[in-house]
């Protein structure tokens, strides 16, 4: 545990130092690009630094399957030069409004190509945050993000034609950056493969898919899990010898703080929507490992 310590420890640091670089040139009138989620705030602002406005369209700490955005804010953010979005049901929304609107947005999808997970019915996952059954959350493996990273890259290059050098330079140290988290996380949960993490809402997947884990929905559907699923969790948790449930701010964790306290196991709150990417998969890799 010592030696996982030191690589948490250093991939912080050299972290750190990439983010000293001198800050991009400031421009005049410089365009927005609108991003749903804030991860893809922190790649967005690895990549363009200070030659782009960031919006993020999904508040801090708003439950983005449920969110309703109001139609002035919506209208707020149409100035946007690019958007980068997944296909959530609020993204249909704002495509539609842009649609009427005849407004001229580039916009990205970064579910297109990209090998989606199945959803409700199919496996653990909820019912309310997919793309034609499928699960969204594709951010939350780093090896997959180094794709996604790519295709906002071009996005920008797209409006930023005539900064191609600093945007390729960021974008190439963002992917060093990426590896190197992957790689820290693959060591810290080598001991861990094929183990089951109970979790308040099935958020994590394709990070269980990166590092060989599985993860145990509490909530099913999208609603707090009700006596019968209770039960069948709690059967399955002296299979697996859980030992901690993860939850997130913004689901309810009812259903978890019930599971955990007839456990005796503790909570740990991980939230998979913040904009400190690097720092909060360090987080989970850290609680897993544990």
């Amino acid at each position: 545990m010592h030696s996982k310590k030191i690589l948490v420890s250093l991939l912080v640091l050299l972290v750190s130092l990439v983010g000293c670089n001198k800050p991009l040139s400031q421009k005049e009138g410089k365009p927005t690009v609108l991003v749903s989620l804030a991860p893809y705030a922190y790649i967005v602002k690895k990549i363009a630094g200070d030659l782009v406005k960031v919006e993020t369209l999904i508040p801090e700490g708003a439950n983005p399957h449920i969110y309703e955005a109001s139609p002035q804010t919506v209208q707020s953010h149409q100035h946007a030069a690019l958007w980068i979005y997944l296909g959530e049901g609020f993204d249909k929304k704002m495509l539609q409004f842009l649609k009427e609107t005849g407004q001229e947005i580039k916009t990205l999808d970064l579910a297109t190509g990209v090998t989606l997970l199945p959803g409700p019915g199919q496996d653990s996952c909820c019912g309310h945050d997919h793309k034609e059954g499928h699960d969204l959350h594709i951010w939350m493996s780093p090896q997959l993000l180094k794709g996604q990273a790519e295709k906002i890259t071009e996005a920008l290059l797209a409006i930023l034609p005539h900064e191609e050098a600093a945007l390729r330079l960021h974008s190439s140290e963002l992917l060093d950056e990426l590896e190197l988290l992957h790689g820290t996380l693959s060591t810290l949960l080598s001991s861990k493969k094929g183990e089951v993490i109970l979790v308040s809402h099935p958020a994590f997947a394709y990070f269980c898919q990166e590092y060989g884990l599985q993860q145990l929905s509490i909530e099913v559907e999208g609603k707090d899990p009700r006596p019968q699923h209770v039960a069948e969790i709690l059967e399955k948790a002296k299979t697996f010898a859980l030992h901690t449930i993860i939850t997130e701010p913004q689901h309810s964790n009812k259903g978890a703080e019930a599971i955990a306290a007839r456990l005796g196991i503790t909570t740990h709150r991980v939230d998979p929507y913040t904009e400190n990417y690097v720092e909060n998969l360090l987080l989970l890799g850290e609680i897993i490992a544990r």
